[in-house]
């Protein structure tokens, strides 16, 4: 399981453009490093990666006024209206770029010049101060960064820290794509790769696999059990093992085929006398007849015979 990272809250402020009244597109962030005001640095290395994440929640983002959706005392207060919604991202070499659909009352007023400065809200990794997500913006009267206009000279931005991973051009490399390419092209590649039924010559299903592998495994068990059963009944057939000790024998080799072969390389045909054959024909040798002795009579009495019934 991944390891949850502490994130942070920060809002910056830029000045929205006179002459255009309210924007439809406006900066909400420039590429790279950034200095506020009050000291804090931020750093967005990876522009990209904002759109992704935004296209993902598959929801609009608010601007408020003055930051309220950020404070909680706000909310008790009662509602916090929306001053507009953030429609689209979009990044380019100038940075963040959010798509506004403003509210009418918001319209009127930047029209006034009654809020000048747009002020976006996003989460940051405290440690390297990247930012990982924007969270929405509000309008703003006082500015944190020193930011420019729209439609104005852009100020110079360091380049993004090349050590730092770029999640848009590795996405693009997994995918086969340049690294060039477009934040929603790259979203809808993957989306498309997502949806495609796999190649029936490259993949094969987790089902398929897992009844080719049972069979294989049947297969090979059935080889293993023949082949104990030969070796044990060789065994039992040169004396080396009785019928008592076959179903152990039989265990043994299934288990330890290398066991078994080392007891059949270590032990003699103790048990080979069992399996040869008896020669006795089951009557006594001539000269050990009984005859008319005292013995033989003796015999016949207890046995109840006739003292010669034991002659030859």
């Amino acid at each position: 399981m991944a390891a949850m990272i502490d994130l942070a809250l920060a809002t910056c402020d830029r000045a929205l453009a006179p002459e255009d009244g309210a924007p439809e597109w406006v900066q909400l962030l420039p590429e790279g490093r950034m200095k506020g005001r009050d000291g804090r640095e931020f750093d967005l290395i990876d522009p990209g990666a904002l759109v992704l994440a935004f296209q993902s929640g598959g929801i609009d983002l608010p601007i408020d006024y003055e930051h309220a959706n950020d404070k909680p005392e706000a909310k008790l207060g009662g509602p916090v209206p929306a001053a507009g919604w953030i429609k689209e991202l979009r990044a380019d070499a100038g940075g963040l770029w959010g798509r506004v659909e403003w509210t009418a009352a918001a319209r009127a007023m930047i029209t006034r010049k009654e809020y000048r400065y747009l002020s976006p809200s996003f989460l940051f990794h405290p440690k390297t101060r990247q930012i990982v997500r924007l969270k929405g913006a509000g309008l703003v009267h006082s500015p944190n960064l020193h930011l420019t206009a729209l439609n104005s000279q852009e100020t110079a931005m360091p380049l993004p820290n090349p050590q730092q991973p770029n999640l848009t051009a590795a996405l693009a490399k997994l995918l086969g794509l340049p690294e060039d390419t477009p934040a929603d092209e790259l979203l809808a590649q993957l989306e498309a790769r997502l949806k495609a039924e796999p190649d029936p010559a490259k993949y094969m299903p987790v089902g398929a696999v897992q009844e080719m592998l049972a069979d294989r495994n049947s297969e090979r068990s059935s080889v293993a059990e023949g082949r104990s059963q030969e070796k044990v009944n060789a065994a039992l057939r040169g004396g080396y093992i009785s019928n008592g000790m076959r179903q152990w024998a039989l265990a043994l080799c299934a288990s330890n085929e290398a066991a078994f072969d080392d007891f059949m390389a270590s032990t003699g045909p103790t048990f080979a006398y069992l399996s040869k054959p008896s020669h006795a024909t089951g009557l006594p040798p001539a000269a050990a007849r009984c005859n008319d002795s005292e013995a033989g009579a003796a015999v016949c009495a207890q046995l109840g015979l006739k003292p010669d019934a034991l002659k030859g």
